[in-house]
């Protein structure tokens, strides 16, 4: 994926995901192509650059709302997966569109739930492995079909009001950015160039990838949290070093992330021992080459197993073990392969470490993670998870840490 990156670097088109990335124009989805470059190339942009000063500040801000919502529900058995589903939501939309509108959010929200609920359902998988059943009665395609279309009305609608409302030079918000980066066609771009529908592609990819991969991380950090009070303790104690036990409203920034060293290690362990999709989107060769001697002709269907590779005994001790303290080893890395590696490597990968840390740290310095009596949640994925690793529905209790002494806000 990184030696040979053009030669893995295409998509199978399967029908449904032709159905679901609108002619083609899908930035995760679409084929490996010059144009496909230079898409990637504008969506990464707007979120590294026309961003750059906004984000921090935005997910600090919204973090710290969530905690005030969960703390008006301290002490009570809370779904916490749903609340961190919102919460990523909240900030992608922001981001992308400039709004942060309960109404509004809630209206993404539910067209995101709705997507990844028709799209994991086996009726629409199925048709990657036997397509020829798509010319079949099925239900689940017509869901699909629907979903897809509301989200298109959706962004088209977003789209309009942008395109009304803007000012030459200056932009709002990442669509704002990515419409004034259309233009003439340009020689990287090969034949074509870059339209509208490829910007309308890229927000559903930040709308999709940026709200539910992100807000599952989170719930399985709380999981492995839930099962070792001992790390929890450890790492409240590390942010009451750094900010003070008292000091709510204080923060580390992003930059000097390096100062929560602990909290950076669970942050990959997690991804580690639960990356949200193990086996990545499937990639195909665009050319034939070779694996370890093993010739791979062209259009071949490659599937990366991440999970494998970040479970591998020959690579990690112990490597099914939740163990924080491995990344914090004299020359130890975090692992990149939670976001995939090469041309595919997920764009959004400097947003969802940022949005991991402010908001882990945020909640763990308000409250001590405790499960409902009697009721650990498991460490066992879902046994029908779909593309993304998920785990069972279960809920949490928080304990609000208040304006304690070191030590009184630790697990019992």
């Amino acid at each position: 994926m990184i030696r040979k990156w053009v030669d893995f670097a295409g998509r199978p088109q399967s029908p449904s995901y032709k159905l679901v990335s609108r002619h083609n124009q899908d930035l995760s989805l679409g084929d490996y192509s010059l144009l496909w470059k230079a898409h990637k190339r504008l969506t990464r942009s707007a979120l590294l650059q026309g961003m750059r000063s906004s984000t921090e500040p935005l997910v600090e801000q919204l973090a710290q709302e969530f905690c005030e919502r969960m703390r008006a529900q301290a002490g009570a058995p809370v779904a916490i997966q749903k609340e961190f589903s919102f919460l990523t939501c909240s900030i992608i939309c922001y981001l992308t569109f400039g709004d942060k509108e309960d109404t509004s959010v809630q209206a993404f929200y539910n067209c995101v739930q709705d997507l990844m609920k028709t799209w994991d359902h086996w009726s629409i998988q199925i048709l990657h492995i036997i397509p020829f059943l798509r010319f079949f009665p099925n239900p689940g395609l017509w869901r699909l079909k629907q979903a897809v279309e509301n989200r298109d009305h959706i962004v088209e609608k977003q789209l309009r009001q942008h395109k009304e409302s803007m000012v030459a030079g200056q932009w709002r918000d990442m669509m704002d950015y990515m419409l004034q980066g259309l233009g003439k066609p340009r020689e990287e771009e090969g034949p074509g160039h870059l339209l509208e529908g490829h910007v309308h592609m890229s927000v559903v990819d930040l709308l999709i990838g940026g709200t539910e991969t992100t807000s599952t991380t989170l719930s399985w950090a709380v999981v492995f949290l839930l099962h070792h009070p001992e790390f929890q303790r450890r790492l409240q104690e590390e942010l009451d070093r750094e900010l003070g036990p008292t000091a709510w409203g204080s923060r580390v920034p992003y930059k000097d992330r390096s100062r929560l060293p602990l909290l950076n290690a669970t942050i990959a362990e997690v991804l580690r021992l639960r990356p949200v999709v193990p086996l990545a989107l499937p990639h195909r060769t665009t050319r034939p080459s070779s694996i370890f001697g093993y010739d791979i002709p062209e259009g071949t269907v490659v599937i990366p197993n991440l999970q494998g590779a970040q479970l591998d005994e020959t690579v990690w001790e112990r490597p099914h073990e939740f163990c924080p303290d491995r990344f914090l080893a004299p020359g130890a890395s975090p692992s990149a392969l939670a976001f995939g590696c090469g041309a595919r490597m997920c764009l959004g990968e400097p947003l969802a470490r940022l949005e991991l840390f402010v908001v882990l740290a945020r909640l763990l310095q308000a409250f001590t993670l405790l499960p409902p009596v009697g009721a650990l949640p498991s460490l066992q994925p879902h046994p029908h998870c779909g593309v993304n690793l998920t785990m069972p529905p279960f809920q949490v209790r928080l304990q609000p840490r208040g304006a304690a002494p070191p030590g009184l806000g630790e697990c019992q």
